[in-house]
């Protein structure tokens, strides 16, 4: 006992190992919290409309359940007509304010839980592919939780630290000799050993349960006992354990990972008898299949690796559809055998590494040698070590804030000296400048012409720079990053009217999209937004997608997604710091960028609206449809048009209107 206090004293606190151990558990917490998001984004934002419905789906699907959604979903649907059907009649004089309130009221009621109950239903396209094993269940808590047993590199580095620090402190200063004349040379090594393997699985086990800790404490961790199956990252899985076995399970396998880890740097150490060869020899074999090998391979090797990663030993088979429309595997299912296999070959390596390091500390002559490399070889090598685990960061550009006038129905826009017009036959920009020949925008900045997998979804105008996004579909395996044979990739583009130079700005993968009966839906991907983006703008602080039905904003320094409060069914204005647009119940809406506060314009409800140099042009629905215009504050507000119109369009610097009679565009004078 008196050994091992002493060594554990000489490597905790001498050598700091205790504070290294510490520093680790800080900033791996820390990380967490700092860049965690969560999988399922409209669960979490329409968090209590989503408890609502989850009340009555909670659990196993049934016929009951079914019946419940399909009620839920043909009331929605008809609560949205009457809406609507009401607002006509209002404002087109048919109905009073009272019978309007009422019907507005009574659909409000229908419509209270419809961002919830849309989470909802995306989740039962999920559970109805296999109801047998997958329940319905508030999935963020775990599917963070399961998705965070990944390869930790403040663990990786710390575990390299005390390895390298056990034995080689004692080489450094040729203490080894000595310590192998005494009769506890034997019992001293094997207590070093035994700290070493201690403190990997006392780190590993603290960081799990701090993650477990923080999980609860942001999502919750609601049913433990229901199947794997049930967190769409183990889909297709076919282990039978439930959320908590598998979290055990994979705390259980990364404990086994950085004992392996740990055990085979400790025989490389007595071996080597260097500090900096040591933890080098560690890194590469850890961080080069990490990066070099395709997820397929690494969980059939008997290395450390695959057990720090954990939970690819509980996930199952997926695939991705080929140019011919056949099923590529992209990763196979690690089978019972094949785990036993390679979790059997671990632990002999693991033992005999042990033994091997023991043994070498054994109570045996050796004549003194020589180093085999200098005093040079020590920051050389740790320089290696450096440029080994640091990865490449990129950040983006900030421009200053510039005025804009953006809409997002427009099928051109206008800048300094120069306009952008989207041809809708062909889908493609085309750039038009003052004594210059027409350019098409769309050309890659990487590879110059555009291939059939890539084209441009949007465009953005401010002052000299115009901004495209670019969609590339493309078919990859690689290890880091985006784990399918097929993936597209997404990036915003700033090219400069003037110079025509091009630089990208915003850069991210998005996951392929899955289907059941034709319905494509995606759960648990950030990034799902991307393929279904029709426009973007931008300011000097964030990205602005408009999808679907909603807008997303993305901060462009730390990547936080967050889905805003505003409808995007029709035209979005965007001014370099307000976004207009008109709300559920027709009403004109400005939401200030910088405050986050969304604040009406004047008193105006408008049919349609858009954006000009002077302020806006809109179709108010409480005079007749007219054509109108007023400043940015909705204020002085004047007729323009008095014919009725149905909608207003500001392009290329003139303003035209749709009549309600008989269709035509005709241009408003302002």
């Amino acid at each position: 006992m008196m050994v091992l206090a002493y060594e554990w004293k000489k490597l905790m606190i001498g050598q700091r190992g205790l504070a290294c151990l510490l520093a680790a558990l800080v900033v791996s917490g820390v990380w967490l919290a700092a860049t965690e998001q969560p999988q399922n984004i409209a669960v979490q934002e329409h968090r209590s409309d989503y408890a609502w419905c989850l009340e009555r789906l909670d659990g196993a699907l049934d016929d009951q359940k079914e019946a419940w959604l399909q009620d839920e979903s043909e009331a929605i649907t008809e609560a949205k007509a009457a809406r609507a059907e009401a607002q006509e009649s209002y404002y087109g004089g048919l109905t009073s304010a009272e019978d309007y309130e009422s019907a507005a009221a009574q659909a409000g009621e229908v419509l209270a839980h419809e961002r919830g109950f849309d989470a909802a239903f995306q989740q039962y396209l999920y559970v109805s592919e296999n109801p047998t094993n997958r329940y319905f269940l508030e999935t963020n808590g775990w599917a963070g939780l399961l998705s965070v047993q990944t390869l930790d590199f403040a663990v990786l580095l710390a575990v390299l630290y005390l390895a390298a620090a056990a034995f080689c402190s004692e080489y450094a200063c040729q203490m080894d000799a000595l310590l192998r004349t005494t009769p506890e040379g034997r019992a001293s090594a094997r207590c070093k050993v035994l700290i070493v393997i201690g403190s990997a699985v006392a780190l590993c086990v603290a960081l799990s349960l701090l993650q477990l800790a923080f999980f609860t404490v942001k999502y919750g961790l609601p049913h433990g006992d229901y199947p794997l199956q049930s967190v769409p990252l183990f889909g297709t899985s076919e282990k039978s354990l439930s959320l908590a076995e598998a979290f055990v399970a994979a705390a259980a396998l990364r404990c086994f990972g950085a004992v392996m880890l740990a055990a085979l740097l400790l025989f490389a150490s007595v071996i080597v008898r260097k500090y900096a060869l040591t933890a080098l020899i560690g890194a590469a074999a850890t961080l080069i299949p990490f990066i070099g090998l395709p997820e397929q391979f690494i969980f059939r090797l008997p290395l450390p690796l695959p057990f720090l990663l954990a939970t690819g030993f509980l996930e199952g088979g997926r695939f991705a559809q080929g140019d011919g429309g056949e099923a590529i595997a992209v990763f196979a299912e690690v089978s019972p055998w094949e785990f036993a296999l390679v979790a059997g070959i671990s632990a002999a390596l693991t033992m005999l590494a042990l033994y091997g390091t023991v043994r070498r500390s054994t109570n045996c002559w050796l004549l003194e040698r020589r180093p085999r490399f200098g005093s040079k070889a020590k920051p050389a090598a740790a320089l290696l070590l450096a440029v080994a685990l640091l990865l490449p960061v990129t950040g983006c550009s900030s421009e200053a804030a510039e005025t804009a006038v953006y809409n997002s129905a427009a099928q051109s826009l206008t800048g300094d000296g120069f306009a952008v017009a989207l041809d809708d036959e062909t889908r493609t920009y085309t750039l038009e400048r003052e004594g210059a020949a027409t350019m098409a925008v769309e050309t890659s900045p990487l590879f110059g012409a555009f291939s059939d997998g890539e084209s441009v979804t949007g465009a953005y105008v401010a002052g000299s720079r115009i901004y495209y996004l670019t969609s590339r579909t493309q078919q990859y395996i690689d290890r880091v990053g985006n784990y399918n044979s097929t993936f597209t990739q997404f990036s915003i583009v700033r090219l400069n009217a003037d110079t025509l130079e091009r630089q990208v700005i915003f850069e991210q993968i998005a996951d392929s999209d899955r289907s059941l009966l034709g319905i494509d839906y995606t759960v648990g991907d950030t990034w799902a937004f991307l393929p279904d983006c029709r426009s973007f703008f931008l300011n000097d602080r964030s990205f602005f997608f408009v999808v679907n039905d909603k807008i997303v904003e993305v901060d462009r320094g730390t990547r936080s997604v967050q889905t805003l409060a505003i409808p995007a069914s029709g035209n979005i204005a965007f001014d370099g710091r307000a976004i207009y647009f008109i709300d559920e119940d027709s009403r004109l809406q400005a939401y200030d960028t910088q405050t986050r506060e969304v604040a009406p314009v004047g008193n105006i409800v408008a049919r349609s609206f858009c954006l000009t140099e002077g302020g806006l042009c809109f179709v108010n629905r409480l005079d007749g449809d007219a054509v109108c215009t007023c400043a940015k504050d909705g204020s002085d507000a004047v007729v323009v048009l008095e014919g009725p119109a149905l909608s207003v369009d500001y392009e290329g610097g003139e303003l035209s209107a749709t009549l309600k009679s008989d269709g035509r565009t005709v241009p408003v004078e302002l």
